[in-house]
């Protein structure tokens, strides 16, 4: 039996996210092309020009989206290996390949990271969201995913090192 390791969420973070942004930051440029005289701001910029802060600002959301999102993977745990999915195409890794694993990024919400010996179809590591629990204390500690991750990798690495 398999444990999911991503959060849920990761299409709608990977794929829906963007595609808000995109249409939101559209529609906002083209009311300010299509409108002019409705813009107001103390900016010093003509209303005529308020679209191009609209298309400057969705480009800089864009970046900063892929940058953070684009790379997400779905990952799950079966055994000693590691099954990874980019939604297109699925790999098995095993837990023995796995160089290390970290923690919580600052992002919100928490990405982790499994860094591999050699690298995979996916590259030398994957980027993916581990559950949310909502609770006071969840910000403080590793889902239970995470653990069972980090137990299994253990397991796996002692296996190798006896072998």
């Amino acid at each position: 039996m398999s444990t999911t390791l991503s959060s849920r969420w990761t299409p709608f973070y990977k794929f829906v996210t963007p595609a808000f942004v995109i249409v939101g930051v559209s529609a906002g440029a083209y009311a300010a092309w299509l409108h002019p005289e409705r813009q107001h701001s103390n900016s010093g910029i003509p209303p005529e020009q308020h679209w191009l802060i609209f298309l400057a600002i969705g480009l800089v959301a864009l970046l900063a989206m892929w940058q953070l999102l684009a790379n997400l993977k779905h990952v799950e745990l079966d055994g000693d290996d590691l099954i990874i999915s980019n939604y297109r195409e699925e790999i098995r890794v095993p837990l023995a390949n796995v160089e290390k694993i970290s923690g919580r990024s600052l992002s919100n919400p928490p990405r982790y990271r499994v860094t591999f010996t050699e690298p995979t179809e996916f590259g030398r590591s994957v980027v993916f969201i581990a559950p949310q629990r909502f609770s006071f204390t969840a910000r403080f500690t590793e889902p239970d995913e995470i653990v069972e991750l980090r137990s299994a990798w253990d397991t796996a690495r002692g296996a190798a090192v006896r072998h």
